[in-house]
């Protein structure tokens, strides 16, 4: 990650930590402690940055507290994220006034992303298909901050990249990278007459501009999957 300048600022312990709630309160408390280094917020779909900052809603005062005072919450029972952010935790009761007053000066919580992290340029993640409805939540958390959707994927690989990742999201535009699987496409035909038909994949050169395919994408390990 780090030779490809893509770094976290929360340790590997939480990163890889064994429950997901106590970790996702611990990126939060990592994301206040380094929030003038954050650049950009990330995760690979939309619905989990939500999520986070749903959560944040919840505990910010708590992460206050934490900050204030140098000593995390027991909320927090994993030893080992315990002991990794225990060397990142110093008491500072003018970082944690900062925060509990920016929290506190917002209307319903919008814009919250870029007060928490001043120099945050975007926030990047898959945010087209199934992942567009967090969008509008998104978006209020975001303020004036764009959303940068330049993947298309799924959980058992990638399938493809947009070519212009700078429009919103509703507008991607989705360049299929032939290297990473074999793709194929299953034709979308709502003609009453051909709806029991079965119809037969095309290869990636087959496709036609204008017509609508769902693809079913074959792994180099040989698994053919039909992403959603």
């Amino acid at each position: 990650m780090k030779a490809i300048q893509f770094q976290c600022c929360s340790p590997d312990e939480v990163i890889f930590g064994p429950d997901f709630h106590q970790s996702l309160y611990c990126h939060l408390l990592c994301g206040l402690l380094f929030r003038e280094e954050i650049q950009f917020v990330f995760s690979t779909f939309a619905h989990s940055i939500v999520l986070a900052f749903r959560t944040f809603e919840q505990v910010w005062q708590e992460l206050c507290d934490d900050i204030r005072d140098g000593e995390l919450s027991s909320r927090v029972t994993a030893p080992s994220v315990r002991m990794a952010m225990s060397k990142l935790l110093k008491p500072s009761p003018e970082l944690a006034d900062l925060i509990y007053k920016k929290c506190s000066g917002l209307s319903n919580w919008y814009g919250l992303i870029p007060e928490l992290f001043p120099n945050a340029k975007y926030i990047y993640g898959i945010m087209t298909g199934s992942m567009e409805p967090y969008l509008k939540k998104l978006r209020h958390y975001a303020g004036e901050l764009p959303l940068m959707s330049a993947d298309y994927g799924t959980s058992e690989g990638w399938i493809a990249a947009n070519v212009n990742p700078k429009l919103p999201p509703e507008l991607a535009t989705f360049a299929v990278l032939p290297n990473i699987g074999y793709f194929e496409f299953i034709p979308l035909n709502n003609d009453a007459e051909r709806l029991y038909m079965d119809p037969k994949p095309v290869g990636l050169t087959e496709v036609k501009i204008g017509e609508d395919y769902e693809i079913i994408v074959t792994t180099f390990a040989g698994t053919r999957i039909f992403p959603f």
